[in-house]
């Protein structure tokens, strides 16, 4: 069989096993989230989500570039680099987890969220096991074993859940979510071991080292400015706005992660297969074309789905004190569908390693995204926040400039007819003539031949 037939089959089988663990990774949110929440409410939910997002941030600190380098790395990748990494990862957590025990007083009083400290506090302490996790989990993605991945992924959410539901009905508030996501990442990373059939093993390479730094150095910086985007609803919408505004955001990301999930999929399949090509132009702007109307047909329905249904399935099932997820919707959905259409130009910059012009593009775009919601937020309330992420939106042509100057540019003519449609779509509730313009996308011509298209392929495959 042809290298790329292989190629294309283990993607599928990764897909088709990463999709079914997202399938029931969303089952289990939906269930935990719709108990939680409803005793919880927003003010408490908050207090989770503050602590949360800067906890992410830490760890994406601590990853520092290690796991897309061990991802990328072509042939095998020696032992010597794998103990390398965990002694970087280790010297780039522990002083986090430190700083951040150490200074949640002050990070309380600057968030202004009630209960956030003693959230904090438990919840870092579960970042040692995440970090050590990732170089098991990188031998299982470089094997293209998802089926493991899937089921680790699944095993961890499901011990979060038995642990976190009862003790939010016993009434222990957000510190029972701090408590499950340690015991989550605990299981996590000892099951990621046992699946490796390995153990952290402490070394340093010099050479290795600096190899890793060198990679880090550009996809750290490039990844870190991004991930500061999860600071502004802790740390600008919270002083500004409170608790209760913080949950609310926090709410309607969760909700969006959930439901723009492929993004994420696509992403992490992509880095692996398109390191096989990397150095084939044509093939990668292919792929990216690809990639872009898929992501924007698939995402786009789901998120619309929602959007047209939310203001009935918010407050029967999350309670009425949750409406207020379905105002601030729409604006971050269409952030997040264009993050989604965009995913594989991102992949394909990290592949062919032009992290300087990516971080280049992150700096624009949470630059933006900080300063509109800082003064948005002080004005308009919550809508601040959505008012800021669709503010954003200009800044993926410094990202399309990044891309194109590397490989050329795809083909967005698709893309663009079936992103605007559901942009459009999105905003029903300001004229419910909106509706109709997905359809109307979804009708033309070209749109018409390219669905065919793949319902010829899905046949094929079937």
């Amino acid at each position: 069989m042809a290298p790329e037939p292989r190629l294309r089959g283990a993607a599928l089988r990764g897909g088709a096993f990463l999709v079914g663990r997202q399938v029931v990774s969303i089952l289990l949110k939906f269930i935990g989230v719709l108990l939680i929440t409803r005793v919880l409410g927003p003010a408490s939910y908050g207090a989770y989500s503050s602590a949360n997002n800067i906890y992410q941030y830490a760890v994406a600190i601590s990853y520092a570039g290690v796991g897309i380098y061990l991802l990328r790395h072509e042939g095998d990748v020696p032992e010597s680099s794998f103990g390398t990494a965990y002694s970087i990862l280790m010297i780039t957590g522990l002083p986090l987890l430190i700083l951040i025990e150490l200074g949640s007083g002050m990070l309380a009083r600057w968030t202004n969220v009630a209960g956030f400290e003693p959230v904090m506090r438990i919840m870092i302490l579960a970042l040692p096991a995440q970090v050590l996790a990732m170089p098991a989990s990188v031998r299982l993605e470089r094997r293209l074993d998802y089926r493991s991945v899937a089921m680790i992924e699944i095993l961890g959410q499901v011990a979060f859940y038995l642990l976190a539901i009862p003790l939010v009905m016993l009434k222990f508030g957000p510190g029972a979510l701090a408590a499950a996501w340690v015991l989550q990442q605990a299981i996590t990373c000892l099951a990621a071991h046992i699946a490796a059939k390995t153990l952290p093993r402490f070394a340093f390479d010099p050479a290795t080292a600096r190899r890793i730094i060198r990679y880090a150095a550009d996809y750290s910086l490039a990844n870190w400015i991004w991930q500061a985007r999860m600071l502004v609803n802790p740390l600008i919408v919270g002083p500004a706005l409170g608790a209760r505004a913080v949950g609310i955001v926090g709410m309607t990301v969760g909700l969006l992660e959930m439901l723009s999930i492929i993004k994420t999929i696509a992403w992490r399949l992509s880095v692996a297969i398109l390191t096989k090509f990397k150095s084939d132009a044509e093939r990668l702007r292919n792929a990216v074309t690809e990639g872009m109307e898929l992501q924007a047909l698939a995402v786009g329905t789901i998120l619309l789905g929602f959007g047209w249904t939310g203001y009935f399935i918010v407050p029967h099932l999350f309670g009425a004190r949750w409406l207020g997820v379905m105002d601030i919707y729409p604006f971050i959905a269409l952030s997040y569908l264009t993050v989604a259409t965009f995913n594989i130009h991102s992949a394909t910059i990290a592949v062919i390693n032009r992290m300087l012009g990516l971080a280049g593009y992150h700096i624009v775009s949470v630059g933006i995204f900080a300063l509109v919601a800082y003064f948005a937020v002080n004005r308009y309330g919550i809508y601040g926040y959505g008012y800021a992420e669709v503010a954003t939106l200009p800044a993926y042509l410094l990202m399309h400039w990044v891309l194109a100057r590397a490989i050329g540019s795809p083909n967005y003519r698709l893309t663009a007819i079936w992103w605007t449609g559901a942009a459009i779509g999105l905003f029903w509730q300001y004229s419910p003539w909106a509706i109709a313009v997905p359809f109307l996308a979804l009708a033309m011509p070209i749109s018409i031949r390219k669905l065919k298209k793949y319902y010829r392929d899905a046949r094929k495959r079937g």
